[in-house]
């Protein structure tokens, strides 16, 4: 089995070596990339020399395709396969990654919120939005279909090709968020019975015999939207999180279970901060990849003002 720097090393050494012959005026680039909450090698496969037509490859990512490695330990099979994703990628590749027809995209610009200081890189080069202890990002999708949802991030240089300002970015977002991915709520047992398949009323009066008693202060909610991607991202609209804390009928806690989903639950019946701080760090650290984190913080939702801002237990959460 290879190291990860003798994998890197047959990697620039070779990858060519197993794209067709009209890739062999091109070269291997490595650029370190911001991702959510990370930053990982990206590499690319560019034209020696500049032309006209040009050679539009994705990018593919080191750390990645070492994993990959791990798992069989065949070199050439895996390098021959991710050959094949990339030329079938560059092949069909979406014509607003070559720069042209950006406004295209404008309605199908959404909102992504991140944690801000895990990802000061990324948000240096993007149009962004503070929100407490986090960043709203824009993203343009370019499809939605049954092997998931593609997009690209609205950096500073396409925000400044095509003249889109924060403020446009944000407004339309905000349209667009909601309109292409409806926000939805569901009870906690309700969601674990999803998880495992079942979602009968049987099913939920075998495993949860209160359920239907069960006072509306002490219900728990899980937010997210119908395609479970970013959902988090209901933290911006007040009226997504006052739907539900309507039901509950009193202030609500608010702990951010993933970038994809939020938890809401009554901050007069579940009244110890501290103890739900600690939970959301557990879970974090215990069952969250560091890809999904959104934050370990806490957020507290004023069912009057509508509002929502993120509450500092640091002093309160056990070390």
């Amino acid at each position: 089995m290879l190291s990860y720097e003798e994998f890197k090393e047959r990697v620039m050494n070779e990858f060519l070596d197993y794209l067709p012959s009209k890739y062999k005026d091109c070269e291997l680039k490595i650029h370190e990339v911001p991702k959510v909450n990370q930053v990982l090698t990206g590499i690319i496969v560019v034209p020696k020399k500049k032309s006209k037509k040009g050679v539009i490859m994705p990018t593919f990512y080191m750390e990645r395709l070492y994993e990959q490695y791990k798992e069989t330990g065949n070199f050439e099979n895996m390098m021959a396969k991710q050959a094949i994703y990339l030329e079938r990628s560059a092949r069909f590749a979406p014509k607003e990654l070559c720069g042209t027809k950006l406004e295209d995209y404008a309605d199908k610009i959404v909102f992504q919120l991140i944690n801000t200081l895990d990802n000061l890189e990324l948000i240096s080069g993007c149009p962004h939005r503070d929100f407490e202890d986090l960043s709203i990002v824009y993203r343009a999708i370019t499809s939605i279909g049954e092997d998931g949802i593609s997009g690209f991030l609205i950096t500073n240089d396409v925000a400044e090709s095509v003249k889109w300002s924060e403020d446009f970015l944000y407004d339309i977002a905000f349209k667009n968020t909601r309109k292409m991915f409806p926000f939805t709520h569901m009870r906690i047992e309700d969601m674990m019975l999803k998880i495992i398949g079942s979602n009968s009323r049987s099913g939920i009066s075998a495993l949860f015999p209160d359920y239907e008693k069960m006072p509306s202060e002490e219900c728990v909610y899980v937010i997210t939207n119908k395609s479970q991607f970013y959902g988090s991202s209901a933290l911006i609209y007040p009226d997504v999180l006052g739907r539900v804390a309507d039901k509950i009928g009193t202030d609500c806690y608010v702990l951010p279970s993933s970038l994809h989903e939020v938890i809401m639950l009554s901050a007069k019946t579940y009244s110890d901060k501290s103890k739900l701080a600690n939970i959301v760090c557990g879970t974090n650290a215990k069952h969250v990849s560091s890809e999904e984190k959104l934050s370990d913080s806490l957020y507290f939702y004023d069912i009057k003002s509508r509002n929502v801002k993120r509450i500092d237990v640091d002093d309160a959460v056990a070390s």
